[in-house]
């Protein structure tokens, strides 16, 4: 925190409860207030998830709010993790296994109502945990040009009224180097949830949890995750046999 005569800032920070969002929430909690805001808009992990983004905020003593637009997710057909017809990905991160994960649109949609929430309470900051992969940016709406065109956008929206800055401080950096960082920061990653299954462990399969270990194993932090030992062989290494 902040020392000082000047009041604190106040940072938005869009939370899932997850690996990157969880470091995130860590980063800002040493300049900033913390607002975390997680969202229920019905994906299948839900219930896990927003129950470890409980954990973790009550961890950082920090101020949290779910807003719920879980009537979306019947809507969000074709994409495993809102539609129960699709059978979520595991082991193989191909093309089609990445389409299948992608929500639509669902970073605009989560930070318009993050800025309104930014913009009412004169928060200096909006933070995401977008991160950069091997593979490039593969989610179009987590892409730094796509940000660039959306902090223009809120310019625009906010005119006549506070306006908050979007902040990507993770952009540049690999997934092991946020596990990294978190260690450094002592984040509470071991409560964070990352399987896009809602079961009592994580799989250890899914696309997520492959990278969630694989951020583990190139970091210089041992994982403290409990996966699914019968779903897995080694879970030291991640890649598909």
């Amino acid at each position: 925190m902040t020392g000082g005569g000047a009041a604190t800032p106040l940072a938005v920070v869009l939370f899932s409860g997850g690996l990157d969002s969880t470091v995130l929430a860590a980063h800002y909690r040493r300049t900033h207030r913390l607002l975390l805001l997680s969202f229920d808009y019905g994906q299948r992990h839900g219930p896990r998830e927003l129950a470890a983004g409980r954990e973790v905020a009550a961890h950082l003593a920090a101020e949290h709010h779910t807003v719920t637009v879980n009537g979306l997710g019947p809507l969000l057909t074709g994409c495993s993790l809102t539609d129960r017809s699709q059978s979520v990905p595991s082991l193989v991160p191909s093309e089609d296994a990445l389409r299948s994960i992608t929500i639509p649109n669902r970073n605009a949609f989560i930070t318009d109502m993050a800025v309104a929430v930014a913009m009412a309470r004169r928060a200096e900051v909006v933070a995401l945990g977008v991160h950069h992969t091997r593979e490039g940016y593969p989610m179009p709406d987590g892409r730094p040009d796509f940000f660039a065109a959306y902090q223009e956008m809120v310019r625009l929206a906010s005119r006549g009224f506070h306006t908050p800055r979007v902040e990507l401080p993770f952009v540049g950096m690999q997934k092991e180097e946020i596990v990294s960082y978190g260690t450094r920061l002592n984040a509470p990653m071991d409560k964070s949830w990352t399987c896009y299954l809602d079961g009592p462990v994580h799989c250890g399969i899914c696309l997520a949890c492959l990278t969630r270990r694989a951020a583990f194993s190139l970091s210089v932090a041992s994982d403290p995750t409990v996966y699914d030992s019968e779903a897995i062989d080694d879970p030291s290494d991640p890649r598909p046999a």
